[in-house]
């Protein structure tokens, strides 16, 4: 029993509590915060480019086969 006692009695001081949060943390916050809007906007937006890139990607192909067909007609090889 003796040993307990000697246990409790030499508990570490308790350190004093922290602010919740320092400069760097709310600053960190902040950049968060920023971070997460832009990417909200960012994906707000996204179908419209998907939009764009699939018509962009069926006009390249299109001149890709207008070229090739051209090629033939005209005795080339591709």
């Amino acid at each position: 029993m003796r040993w307990i006692r000697r246990l409790l009695r030499r508990r570490p001081k308790l350190t004093p509590p922290r602010p919740d949060t320092t400069p760097g943390q709310q600053a960190a916050d902040k950049a968060l915060s920023r971070a997460q809007r832009a990417r909200r906007e960012v994906e707000s937006h996204r179908p419209a480019v998907s939009e764009v890139a699939a018509r962009l990607a069926r006009e390249r192909q299109r001149n890709h086969f207008a070229e090739i067909f051209r090629d033939a007609l005209e005795g080339g090889h591709h």
